[in-house]
């Protein structure tokens, strides 16, 4: 006769072999991302199994080091001895024509009443330009010459440097070519800051004889993506800016 007690209750008799989680199927999922080096990567989860990702990108070189980015800038003076014009090389050759813009520095002690010139550019290649001014003149020009695939872009002064291109900063470009007229719009690509700095110079790119002009900004117009340039004679030639963030 069977023992009574195998007969009732026989589920807690029975063995039971442990399997552990349920497997459960995977959750596959695909992304392409653009990396910060221009190329595109693709990458492949199961969600089931990771628990957290993130977006895949190839970092090359150090990661601090921006000098990648940056665009080519040389700055430096030229120094007159009542002259009216002058040639001048850059402090290395660009890879393409820079925009060049100049402004007054220090005009010499010893000649009085020279401050107020104008200056203006004739030419402009790779490795240098020619500068004019309205009269002959003793004392020193600032160029700042730029280039850059595209804009904005960060740049770098050189030793040279006074505020506010010293050090890294953020600056666009701009050409207007006025159709006679007495002022113009320029615009350049969208900066930051509402107040950027418009350096500016008038050329004589196209032998009008028309680039001796002074150049002053229209009152309440500068924003961070333009501004109403207002010049003292009609003009057709180049004006190049250099706006400075």
């Amino acid at each position: 006769m069977a023992n009574g007690k195998y007969i009732k209750n026989r589920n807690e008799w029975r063995k039971s072999y442990p399997i552990g989680i349920p497997r459960r199927p995977p959750v596959i999922i695909t992304e392409t991302k653009l990396g910060v080096d221009g190329n595109t990567y693709t990458s492949t989860f199961d969600l089931n199994n990771v628990i957290r990702h993130r977006d895949k990108y190839e970092l090359l070189g150090d990661p601090f080091d921006i000098t990648n980015l940056l665009g080519e800038y040389d700055e430096d003076l030229i120094h007159f001895n009542n002259e009216s014009y002058k040639s001048f090389n850059y402090n290395f050759t660009f890879s393409s024509n820079p925009t060049v813009v100049y402004s007054q520095y220090i005009p010499d002690s010893t000649q009085p009443n020279t401050e107020n010139i104008n200056i203006y550019g004739i030419s402009r290649n790779a490795s240098g330009g020619v500068v004019a001014l309205s009269a002959p003149y003793s004392g020193t020009i600032r160029y700042r010459a730029a280039y850059a695939p595209s804009y904005p872009s960060y740049f770098t002064g050189t030793l040279a440097s006074i505020a506010p291109t010293a050090g890294v900063f953020i600056a666009s470009v701009d050409r207007e070519v006025p159709d006679n007229q007495s002022f113009v719009t320029a615009s350049w690509a969208t900066l930051a800051s509402v107040s950027p700095i418009p350096f500016k110079s008038p050329y004589d790119d196209n032998s009008n004889f028309d680039g001796n002009v002074a150049l002053t900004t229209k009152y309440a117009t500068l924003n961070s993506s333009g501004e109403v340039v207002e010049i003292s004679a009609p003009m057709s030639s180049s004006i190049y800016i250099l706006a400075v963030q």
